[in-house]
């Protein structure tokens, strides 16, 4: 029922196979909390109201409460995505927003304000050292960093990671070739929809893909980073998929994008035509059982040690929640701790290279 209640929300049916209960109400709303689709869920009920298929009051209620923190929420990062960007541009380095605000608007103008948004990450193409010259000038002398962003505290209301490089995969051969893919594919970060600069669906396709990927390895993934995707796949013109599925493969994905094409067409009945694959049921119905356990990028997974202190905490955490994936992805689940040593050694280096510059 709540995948019923997913595809009513976004247009693909029109109401519930029976009308639930007030406990079932309950549940759904508390599974819509978990995946943080609250706010499109609602939507949801809002359109079975003609049908009388409605929540119980006091929970009713409740929901709209949640529903306005959302979309205040969405204005308030609106606003400040096209400051941050204003700033970037006035300061000469090119900026795209990257997943969040930018992909919401692929949800149209009814959905845009209600997908629950969470921190702001903006792609610029200067660079590490500029990038952190940048946030020097901004006042933030001491910046947490990494070798994919820094944490930009510009905001005292939003969170803001600016990365450098769009994205990483802790395969160490596998992350070199992703870099020069990225550069290759530069001209479609740089795209003005809406007020932002933002990426091309068409590089969409294919990075939001690849977050939810890196997520579900890593940390897991909800059921809000599969919407995004399938309103990016909805969203996409083209219907030549030779390139992504070249790419698919130089990276081992595959497997996991044929998963993922089972759960968009079982959660969401996307048509075929906006596939990039064949759809793989025996491997989409093992990513969905981890999306409904986990929760979004997995908070809620019992599995997983939440009281960890330090990064080797974190790295053992993931190697004991991965072992289950040993089955499906053996050559990304043992990279972590080999990640670890590596981006180890590679922030000394840097941090001596930059005493040098600042």
């Amino acid at each position: 029922m709540f995948f019923e209640l997913l595809r009513v929300a976004v247009g693909r049916q029109n109401s519930l196979s029976h009308t639930p209960t007030a406990d079932e109400w309950r549940v759904l709303y508390g599974m819509a909390m978990k995946q943080a689709v609250s706010g499109v869920c609602f939507k949801g009920v809002e359109r079975l109201h003609p049908q009388g298929q409605v929540p119980p009051q006091d929970l009713l209620f409740e929901w709209i409460g949640a529903t306005e923190t959302i979309r205040a929420t969405n204005e308030l990062l609106n606003k400040r995505c096209r400051k941050l960007q204003a700033k970037l541009t006035e300061a000469g380095i090119r900026s795209s927003i990257l997943k969040g605000q930018a992909v919401a608007k692929y949800y149209g103008d009814v959905l845009a304000l209600y997908r629950q948004s969470g921190d702001i990450d903006i792609y610029v193409d200067c660079g590490m050292e500029r990038a952190m010259q940048f946030a020097r000038e901004q006042g933030v002398v001491d910046a947490a960093w990494d070798y994919k962003h820094l944490h930009l505290d510009v905001f005292k209301d939003t969170e803001v990671e600016m990365h450098y490089r769009v994205e990483v995969m802790l395969n160490l051969w596998k992350n070199r070739k992703l870099q020069r893919w990225f550069k290759e594919h530069e001209k479609q970060l740089f795209c003005r929809q809406e007020g932002l600069i933002a990426p091309q669906a068409e590089f969409n396709r294919f990075y939001i893909l690849l977050h939810i990927y890196r997520h579900f390895l890593y940390e897991g993934v909800g059921m809000r980073q599969l919407m995004d995707y399938y309103f990016v796949l909805r969203h996409t013109e083209s219907t030549d998929t030779s390139e992504i599925t070249s790419a698919l493969k130089e990276f081992g994905m595959m497997r996991f994008a044929r998963g993922i094409m089972w759960v968009m067409q079982e959660v969401f009945a996307l048509e075929r035509q906006y596939m990039i694959c064949e759809p793989l049921e025996r491997e989409g119905r093992f990513i969905l059982m981890e999306v409904m356990a986990g929760g979004n990028f997995g908070h809620h997974d019992e599995r997983i040690n939440k009281s960890r202190h330090s990064k080797i905490d974190t790295v053992k955490a993931i190697c004991k929640h991965n072992w289950h994936l040993m089955q499906h992805y053996p050559s990304e689940v043992i990279w972590p701790p080999v990640w670890f040593v590596w981006h180890k050694c590679w922030k000394i280096r840097t941090r001596r290279k930059l005493r040098n510059i600042f």
